[in-house]
Formats: C-alpha cells, structure tokens, sequence
C-alpha cells in the first residue's frame, strides 16, 4: 500500500486557502452513510479535483477517489496522486486499449481490496466535469463496478452504493457555501439473483436510482427559471446559516427537489420579492433574520493589529492567482481547482514569512501566539469583509416601517412554504 503523506500534507495546507474560499459547508444524511461496511460513493461532478476535495478533506471520513486515469500515466505523478487516496479509472480517450484494460484491471484489484477493509472510495458518476447547476446523464460505470466486486466475492460482500450530492452556491469566486448530501444506500447483495440474470439491466436499474436521486439534492438552475432558482437556493442558504460553524452536521433544512420543480406561480412571487427586495434597498438576509458570524468578527478586531495585515497581502494573493488562472487557462473546468492550489502553494510562503518575521523579532512563546493570530485572524477577515454587505442593508432593514417589514416578511414566508 502507498503511504498517504501527501494527503495529510495536502489536507493541512489547504486549510489555508479554504478558509477564505469557503464560507461554510453542510453535510447532510450522516444517517444513511453505512458504518463498519464497505461504501462506494456516487456523486455528481461540477467542480473538477476540488470536488475531491470536498470530501477527503471536509467531511472528516477516509475516502478514496477514482479520477481520470492518463494523469497517472507517469512514474511521479502516479506516486504522488496515489499517495493523495487518488486511483485511477480509465476511460477510452485516456489512453489507448491496452493500457487502458491493464489499468482499469489493476485498479479493480485495488478496488476489491480496500471493499474488503470496509474502505469508502468515491466515483464521479457523470464521468467528466463541468461547473454549471445541472445533472448530466450518468455513465454506468457505477453500477458494473459494484456489480463486478459483488461477484468477485460471490456476493459475500456487503457494498453498499450511496447517492451523494455536491452544491456550490456559485463558481469562480470567494466565501462560496457548500452543501453535500447522502442518500439512502443501495445493498448490492440485495440484487444477487437478478446480476445473475441479466447484470446490464441491474447497472441500468443502478444508475437510473442515482440519477434520480441527484436530480432531487443538486441544485439545477440550468434550463427554466434559471434567475429564479439561483435567488432560492440563496435562500436556503441564509435559511440553514449556522453563525458559530464552518461546518455544519445535518441541520440543512428546506427541499432541493421542490426548488428543481417549482411552478410558474412560485417563480412569480419570488420575483415579485426579488423587486421588493430591490425597491427597499435590502437582501434576503436582511428579511430572513439570518445571523452573523460574530466569533469571526471578534477575533478579526481583536487580532487586526497583526492580522489585517496579513489579510491584506492574503487577498493580494487570491486576486493574483484567480486573475491569472481566468486569463491563462481556457478550460473553466479545472479554473477553481487551480485557484485553490496556486494560493495553497502561496499561502504556504505567506505563512513562513510571518512566522520567520515574528520569530525573529520575539520570544518562541509570542511568536507562535503572533503567527497563529495572524493566520487564523486573517482568515476572520475574510468572512468579515464577505459580510460588510449584510451589515450595511442590515441598517436599512433597521430603518424600515413596521408594516414594509411585515410585507417583506410574509412574502418570503410564502416562498419558503413552498419549497418546505
């Protein structure tokens, strides 16, 4: 087995640049998530490696990912990213036949393995990536996996298929709020006769449950009443708020599907509140009563002495590296993932600088206590400026007459009874 050095170094250092591109991130259906069994995770797959990176990184499980198989075609990268929990999977314009055959036998090898140690590995089921709100047509790569280590242990083994799926509230930016969902499992065992019938109709059956299943946790905007769905699902956002976390467990509330389906006459009176909001200068947040991170806002204040700063050139960091990123690759597809790297390799000089600054100029007690402030109050400075919005119209909202607040209010209730 290949030691995951790289993995654990990797997971420390993007704590940095995550902190300020992401705002929070909630799992939710921690319940159907099986213990002590074997898992092989389906998800969708807007945003490219970070997507990976939601889950091995975030959700606090050991979690290996199946991902295109041509960057591991050289002797260093095939170290590194299997070191990082990555193993590929080849699909046919990754490589020619033979390799591709050798390879996706060796990796279902592995595969059987990690199932016997009760190992989760996860599979992005679309089978290619693209950042839009929107569930393509699944691959049934999915299904005859699970089916293939089903009969490699004569159905002994208890794997289990678990619908996962991945929201980001917008692409390309800062302090974006995630949302990851589990369904319920699929038991693969249950299914031993009719593999043993007709294994392809058991992969279609496999993916079609997926596929609806997806279709009712991702958000997508894609298609009618794009402008509308995007102003929900930043409702629901402010609705599931939790001010004092980064990451939440199973507090997410409001239903995904009846956002996908909403009628002509739900659209109507979100766009009817869309100009109220519009007209009294004021944003759903305001309305909705959502909290704010004073924790964040404390420490920021507290430490600015030496974490402004730091903020300042933090910020300089992200708005070099995202600048370039759009400029020089024309592939949006792999444009967050890069962000997010290129400032995880700046951030880790940022933070010897400042530790090599303090240390030079302070006792080794002080200087931690500095360089530490100075990281972690540079990260509340980002959610500090992410909410300079929220406190201005909050002011607004303050100002208002009792009875525009009332309006406001009740036709946001209206809304959020209709996506309940």
């Amino acid at each position: 087995m290949f030691k995951d050095w790289v993995f654990h170094f990797c997971r420390n250092s993007l704590r940095l640049p995550l902190g300020g591109f992401f705002r929070k991130i909630h799992f939710d259906g921690f319940e159907n998530f099986p213990k002590d069994k074997p898992v092989l995770l389906a998800g969708n797959h807007p945003n490219s490696f970070l997507d990976g990176v939601v889950y091995e990184h975030m959700s606090g499980c050991k979690i290996y990912t199946l991902t295109r198989g041509d960057v591991f075609l050289k002797p260093l990268p095939n170290y590194l990213f299997r070191s990082m929990r990555l193993r590929p999977i080849f699909r046919a314009r990754d490589a020619n036949s033979k390799v591709a055959r050798k390879g996706n036998t060796q990796t279902m090898d592995e595969l059987y393995d990690l199932f016997t140690k009760n190992e989760t590995v996860l599979i992005f089921s679309e089978g290619s990536s693209y950042p839009e709100k929107a569930v393509r047509r699944l691959r049934k790569g999915t299904g005859h996996i699970a089916i293939e280590m089903a009969k490699r242990s004569d159905y002994n083994l208890d794997l289990h298929i678990v619908p996962t799926a991945l929201n980001y509230s917008k692409f390309g930016s800062l302090m974006q709020t995630i949302h990851v969902s589990f369904d319920k499992p699929i038991a693969v065992k249950d299914y031993k006769e009719a593999i043993q019938e007709n294994e392809k109709k058991v992969a279609e059956q496999f993916t079609n449950r997926l596929q609806e299943s997806l279709e009712n946790h991702v958000v997508i905007t894609k298609g009618d009443f794009t402008e509308e769905k995007e102003f929900l699902q930043e409702l629901m956002i402010n609705e599931n708020y939790r001010p004092f976390t980064f990451k939440s467990i199973n507090t997410w509330e409001l239903s995904i599907a009846k956002l996908n389906s909403i009628s002509e006459s739900t659209a109507e009176k979100v766009r009817s509140y869309m100009k109220s909001l519009h007209d009294f200068d004021v944003d759903d947040a305001n309305v909705g009563g959502r909290s704010f991170d004073a924790i964040s806002v404390f420490i920021a204040l507290f430490t600015f002495g030496v974490s402004l700063p730091t903020y300042v050139v933090w910020r300089l960091i992200w708005q070099f590296s995202m600048s370039l990123i759009d400029k020089k690759i024309k592939n949006v597809v792999f444009h967050d993932s890069l962000k997010v790297g290129l400032v995880m390799i700046l951030s880790l000089f940022l933070v010897t600088g400042v530790a090599i600054f303090f240390f030079s100029w302070f006792s080794p007690l002080w200087a931690i206590l500095l360089t530490a402030g100075s990281i972690y109050g540079g990260i509340c400075w980002f959610r500090l400026v992410d909410l300079l919005p929220y406190f201005w119209k909050q002011l607004a909202w303050f100002g208002m007459k009792e009875k525009d607040k009332d309006e406001l209010s009740n036709q946001r209730k209206e809304i959020v009874i209709a996506i309940t």
